[in-house]
C-alpha cells in the first residue's frame, strides 16, 4: 500500500466492499430467485471474488513508501433506473459501495421524475422497462435543457449493433451489454458530458 494518508483505509473498504457484495448476493440467493436473477448474483459474486484477488496481488506488489498512486475515486449522484427490483437493488448497493449516492426507479415515468427532482450526473438505464421504454426516457430527458449535463448509459440485455445505434440515437452516451463488470462501468462514471 501506500503512504498516503488513509491509504489503509481505503484498502480496508475496498476490501469490505467485495465481501458485503457478495454477502448481499447470497442473500438474494438465498431468497429463491428467477434463474436469470441467480445468475447475475453468481457473476457478481464472481466478479468480486476478481477484486479480491486483485487486492490481496495490491498487497503482495505494494509500492514502496512514498510512491504515487492515483487519485480516489470522485463521487457521483446516479440513477438506476431498472424494472427488475433485485438488480436494480444489487447494482444500487455496489454504487453505494463505491462511494456514490445513489436513487433507484423501477420504471421509466418514475426515473422521468427522479431525474427533474434528483438532477443525477449519471443514469444507468435499462432500455427494457414496462411502462416507457429507455429510449423514450433518454429523448424525454434530452429535450429538457436542464438536464442536459446528465450521462446516460444504456443497460440492456441485448448486443447487436442495431441496439446500440438506436441507443446513441435516442441520446445516451454509452450503451452496455447485461451484465456489467465493474471495471467496465467504473471508468465511464467518472466521464462528464
Amino acid at each position: 500500500m501506500s503512504s498516503k494518508p488513509g491509504s489503509e483505509v481505503s484498502f480496508a473498504r475496498e476490501l469490505r466492499d467485495a465481501l458485503s457484495a457478495i454477502q448481499m448476493a447470497m442473500e438474494v440467493l438465498r431468497r429463491p430467485p428467477d434463474e436469470a436473477t441467480r445468475d447475475r448474483m453468481i457473476e457478481l459474486m464472481e466478479r468480486q471474488l476478481a477484486t479480491l484477488r486483485a487486492l490481496a496481488d495490491r498487497c503482495d506488489s505494494a509500492p514502496s513508501p512514498g510512491a504515487a498512486m492515483p487519485a480516489e475515486t470522485l463521487t457521483r449522484r446516479i440513477l438506476v433506473v431498472d424494472d427488475n427490483i433485485d438488480s436494480a437493488e444489487v447494482l444500487g448497493t455496489l454504487l453505494e459501495q463505491l462511494g456514490h449516492e445513489v436513487f433507484v426507479a423501477y420504471t421509466g415515468a418514475r426515473a422521468i421524475e427522479v431525474a427533474h427532482e434528483r438532477r443525477p450526473d449519471v443514469i444507468l438505464l435499462d432500455l427494457a422497462l414496462p411502462d416507457v421504454s429507455g429510449y423514450d426516457v433518454a429523448r424525454t430527458l434530452r429535450r429538457d435543457a436542464r438536464l442536459a449535463g446528465i450521462r446516460i448509459i444504456g443497460l440492456s440485455g441485448f448486443g447487436g449493433d442495431e441496439h446500440r445505434k438506436r441507443a446513441l440515437e435516442a441520446g445516451l452516451d454509452d450503451y452496455l451489454v447485461k451484465p456489467v463488470a465493474t471495471e467496465t462501468l467504473g471508468p465511464l462514471l467518472l466521464v462528464r458530458r
